[in-house]
């Protein structure tokens, strides 16, 4: 059954063990399934610091999953595949996690920098 409310396939995951002699370290696979993206023009998340500075981080993508997804963290990655192609290896910034309408969790991604 088609869902148009998550019409793209995404994979978040996490890389452990990674060293200078195991670079590839193990895939430790957290989510596999369907999930919305969407692009970022405007979307950042505002958290103040303990000083004045504060923090902002700013996103490239927002990823949506139905359902709550438990043992996400700041650092996870994801692919995600939507009509023009697969975005490979997004850096989770943020996740937010709801019980609205059945629940969802949402990511913060930005674009790997390797």
């Amino acid at each position: 059954m088609s869902n148009p409310r998550f019409p793209h396939q995404c994979r978040i995951y996490r890389l452990e063990g990674v060293t200078n002699f195991n670079p590839d370290g193990v895939t430790v696979e957290l989510y596999s399934g369907v999930c919305r993206k969407s692009g970022s023009d405007n979307i950042r998340s505002f958290s103040t610091g303990s000083n004045t500075t504060g923090k902002v981080d700013i996103s490239d993508y927002r990823v949506s999953m139905p359902g709550i997804i438990k043992g996400l963290q700041k650092g996870d990655l994801v692919d995600v595949t939507d009509l023009i192609g697969t975005e490979k290896e997004l850096r989770v910034v943020n996740i937010e996690a709801t019980q609205l309408m059945g629940g969802g969790t949402a990511v913060l991604c930005n674009v790997s920098s390797n």
